[in-house]
């Protein structure tokens, strides 16, 4: 019985999870955009052949966006006489492998409005997963939109390769013109302005499950490990009680046939 004392009582601390540190996540991407007025670009031909963009992490977002790449469009002066607004903006969903309701590929279309002249313009776009930071996936190229015209529409296709987790994702559009300082118009994509989720996860999730669908597959992480420390230490348990209900009858029985003798 000391035995299986000893396994209950050593059996809580083993239990409790080990702090692990945080591998730094990945997270990759590969955009192209185009006016949606332009028939003579092939918006999918142009994102295969893409380099895609790797982020270290979300939290990153921001340094991303500062940087000289990024910000090879820098606002050079103020037009306090124009006002900019997104005057309408759509995100659609064009690819899911295994059938799961998650995305890997989405396409975003949007016009910009401009009240007075025209204006040379770029877009920078952002998703964030249920709430966590915004993370900056894409900057478009330089357009050109004149007053409310619609045929200055812009659209941008985008493949999710790595380091997205499944999970209902807003989108964020930022507009910056060559003639302001500073952002000039912003609009967020999400089930209060679409009427709709947009489900997303990385390439990467989405081709393994295709791949293995239908299949029983074990994956050991921090889950499937603990579960398996579980069942072994049960195990030791159902061991060490039995060793313990042994040893008695096994007493017992040299002394009956002492007594028989």
């Amino acid at each position: 019985m000391k035995q299986l004392a000893l396994v209950l009582l050593v059996l809580p601390s083993l239990l409790v999870a080990t702090p692990v540190p945080a591998e730094e996540v990945l997270q990759s991407s590969r955009s192209a955009g185009k006016l949606e007025a332009d028939r003579d670009t092939d918006l999918t031909a142009e994102l295969r052949s893409a380099t895609p963009i790797v982020r270290s992490r979300p939290s990153e977002a921001e340094d991303y966006a500062s940087s000289p790449e990024t910000q090879r469009f820098a606002g050079i002066a103020n037009r306090y006489d124009q006002l900019f607004e997104i005057y309408s903006a759509d995100a659609r969903l064009i690819a899911d492998l295994d059938g799961d309701g998650f995305y890997h590929a989405l396409r975003v279309s949007f016009d910009v409005d401009v009240n007075y002249d025209a204006a040379d313009v770029y877009a920078k776009l952002y998703l964030s997963r249920e709430g966590e930071p915004w993370s900056q996936y894409f900057t478009t190229d330089l357009f050109h939109i004149n007053g409310d015209s619609a045929a200055d529409a812009y659209e941008v296709e985008t493949e999710l390769l790595e380091g997205y987790y499944p999970g209902y994702y807003s989108l964020l559009i930022e507009i910056y013109s060559l003639d302001h300082a500073y952002m000039v118009a912003s609009e967020v994509l999400d089930y209060h302005t679409l009427g709709r989720d947009l489900p997303l996860e990385s390439l990467d999730l989405d081709a393994y499950r295709a791949e293995t669908y239908g299949e029983v597959s074990v994956s050991v992480g921090a889950g499937s490990a603990g579960s398996l420390l579980l069942f072994l230490l049960i195990i030791q348990v159902v061991i060490a009680a039995r060793g313990a209900r042994a040893i008695p009858l096994q007493k017992a029985s040299k002394i009956k046939l002492k007594r028989l003798s």
